[in-house]
């Protein structure tokens, strides 16, 4: 019997784990960590905001490195959180001090309904750890870019909505491309033995780089 309960348990764990790595839909603070260490986007834009990334050689809690694959849409004054240590392993902890993490990402514009040429990528990005939301002394990265093309919105995005999983498959969808995601941005976040979180832009927001895997 003994044997038996502890098969259910390693299932579930097991099962919990696959979820954890393979793949996760957040729309608002209510999925995340109190104290973890995250990374938000928020558009302040006036249309619709899409990005594609890759979160590039990660070493997870284990000692593994693994990339993940991210899928995300914004409406405008919109918002979308990722829990950096909850795909680490390191639960509700800062990720370590020294933590850097880089990502590779594709941006574009996108509307319900396409009744302009282009507009504006207004973006800012925010990092931090030890509280759900952020404080006044974390840092803010303004992202702005002029005269995007602005591309026809797939029918079944309605809601801010942000996909994570390990899969490279996530981001070569009909989204990705020069023509949908005209911009590239390369960023390395680093975390402090604070858990404040900072940013380099490694490549600044740059016109044209395709999606290659």
């Amino acid at each position: 019997m003994k044997n038996s309960k502890n098969a259910i348990i390693l299932l579930v764990l097991i099962v919990l784990i696959a979820v954890a790595v393979s793949g996760c839909t957040s729309k608002n603070n209510s999925t995340l960590n109190q104290s973890s260490s995250k990374l938000a986007f928020i558009n302040n834009g006036s249309t619709w905001f899409h990005f594609d990334a890759v979160i590039e050689n990660m070493t997870l809690k284990n000692g593994t490195v693994q990339n993940f694959y991210v899928d995300g849409y914004i409406k405008p004054n919109g918002n979308v959180t990722m829990d950096l240590s909850g795909l680490a392993g390191y639960g509700n902890q800062p990720l370590p001090a020294g933590t850097t993490v880089r990502v590779l990402a594709w941006k574009g514009l996108f509307n319900k309904t396409v009744n302009t040429n282009s507009s504006n990528m207004n973006l800012l990005m925010q990092g931090w750890s030890k509280n759900l939301v952020p404080q006044s002394d974390d840092l803010k990265y303004n992202v702005t870019v002029q005269n995007l093309p602005v591309n026809q919105l797939p029918t079944n995005i309605t809601d801010n909505t942000l996909l994570i999983n390990t899969d490279p498959a996530t981001i070569q969808g009909s989204g990705n491309g020069s023509q949908h995601e005209p911009i590239f941005e390369e960023e390395v976040f680093t975390v402090d033995a604070n858990g404040k979180v900072t940013m380099v832009f490694v490549t600044p927001a740059t016109l044209c780089n395709i999606v290659t895997l």
